[in-house]
């Protein structure tokens, strides 16, 4: 694909509403994962910082000191990923062009039941036909675990009560916690897109593999449209999934530094310190010899996909690991970033000789 891509960078509220969600979850969730006995005496743990943005940082400060537990607890169940409620929510969002947070929510409470569990199952890439619960749950415990089959069939058997109680989530949640900031994070964003989509003309290209640490070449290149969302929650995360023809991107608006030549003193301290851990050493010398999915490499060091995760994003944030979108399903893998290694590690070497 050329570098002149035929879109620009957008920026819809019902998307900002959802990841809003995506990101308190996924904050909740680190902490109680990463605050193991197994990581809690990790040198590398300082360097890790998924909300650089002091803004980002103050809501979610804001929302912890005014969450009820309840509320919390019914969060992180209903974005589980077994349910995939944030993958309906964005599928409904471009089924219908939506485009306000209480506009999804109205969708939500007439969205057809056996569609909602249809757009869940997809992000399981099995053939295994829903009407067959026996063998459903022998595929999902095959390729994913007995937790996610029997948690998925729950779901899958009684959808009203997972969506109704969805719909009360995010009303609560929009209510309590998005809607009293929701216009000054409009306004903020509005000139954050201006600058962006500046950034994005220049180069296209450049910028979606930037901003994605890996190439997305081959993936823009299989499909007719692309659309990309930015958002002020997401911060420096990026989403990629495809709908229908159209390769749909949410990228967060703290980007900067992945376009800004960093310190070299402080980038190769950190080197240092993501390195002091064997298993971080062996995922960069399998992901140099082929490409691992996250599953894959979940399975071969035996760890829950919450450690996992912890330490393919030490290595993400170092941008040393590539984090790239699959071109025959939604699913990401990662290769070393060899280029970068070897930049780093000749930057520390000039320093120390010097």
């Amino acid at each position: 694909m050329e570098n002149s891509i035929a879109c620009k960078i957008q920026y819809n509220k019902a998307v900002e509403f959802i990841t809003s969600i995506l990101k308190y979850s996924n904050n909740k969730t680190r902490q109680v994962h990463w605050n193991t006995p197994e990581l809690e005496k990790d040198v590398a743990k300082d360097i890790m910082d998924f909300s650089p943005n002091e803004k980002v940082k103050e809501w979610l400060k804001y929302v912890d000191n005014n969450i009820s537990p309840f509320l919390r607890s019914d969060i992180i169940f209903v974005t589980n990923d077994t349910y995939r409620l944030l993958d309906v929510c964005f599928h409904l969002i471009l089924m219908e062009n939506i485009k306000e947070p209480l506009a999804l929510i109205e969708s939500l409470k007439s969205l057809d039941l056996f569609t909602m569990v249809k757009i869940a199952y997809k992000f399981y890439e099995l053939d295994t036909s829903l009407d067959d619960d026996e063998n459903l749950k022998l595929a999902l415990t095959e390729n994913f675990s007995d937790e996610i089959a029997s948690s998925f069939l729950h779901f899958k058997n009684h959808p009203k009560q997972y969506l109704d109680r969805s719909i009360d989530v995010l009303t609560i949640f929009y209510d309590q916690f998005y809607k009293p900031f929701e216009e000054n994070i409009y306004s903020y964003m509005k000139e954050r897109l201006v600058f962006h989509n500046e950034l994005f003309q220049k180069d296209p290209v450049y910028f979606i593999n930037t901003i994605g640490m890996g190439d997305y070449s081959k993936a823009m290149a299989l499909h007719n449209n692309i659309i990309i969302y930015m958002s002020f929650f997401i911060d420096v995360g990026l989403l990629y999934f495809t709908f229908e023809d159209t390769l749909v991107m949410y990228c967060g608006q703290t980007i900067e530094h992945r376009f800004e030549n960093r310190k070299a003193l402080d980038t190769y301290k950190a080197l240092f310190k993501a390195l002091s851990d064997e298993k971080r050493i062996e995922i960069l010398k399998m992901t140099s010899k082929k490409p691992w999915y996250n599953k894959e490499l979940a399975d071969y060091f035996n760890l829950t996909t919450a450690t996992l995760s912890y330490h393919l994003n030490l290595l993400l944030d170092l941008e040393i690991l590539n984090f790239e979108p699959s071109i025959i399903n939604n699913r990401y893998y990662y290769t070393t970033n060899k280029e970068n290694l070897q930049k780093l590690f000749d930057a520390a070497l000039k320093d120390l000789l010097e």
